[in-house]
């Protein structure tokens, strides 16, 4: 999914905003916004499935005899 976004990122940051009209930009920051809350949401799902990895690993340990 990151690749995903970055390259969409990519394409949106080569659009020239001097040819928009008002209402195309705006739609154009609304998809930065919108960008931007997804790669914070990629890194939040990433460290929670890292804490999840821990949490797994301590729960197996402690199963053990």
């Amino acid at each position: 999914m990151a690749n995903t976004i970055a390259e969409t990122i990519e394409l949106l940051y080569g659009i020239n905003q001097e040819t928009l009209t008002i209402d195309q930009q705006i739609a154009l920051a609304q998809a930065y916004a919108a960008f931007a809350q997804a790669e914070r949401l990629e890194m939040i799902n990433q460290r929670l499935y890292s804490i999840h990895q821990t949490l797994n690993g301590i729960a197996l340990r402690a199963a053990q005899p």
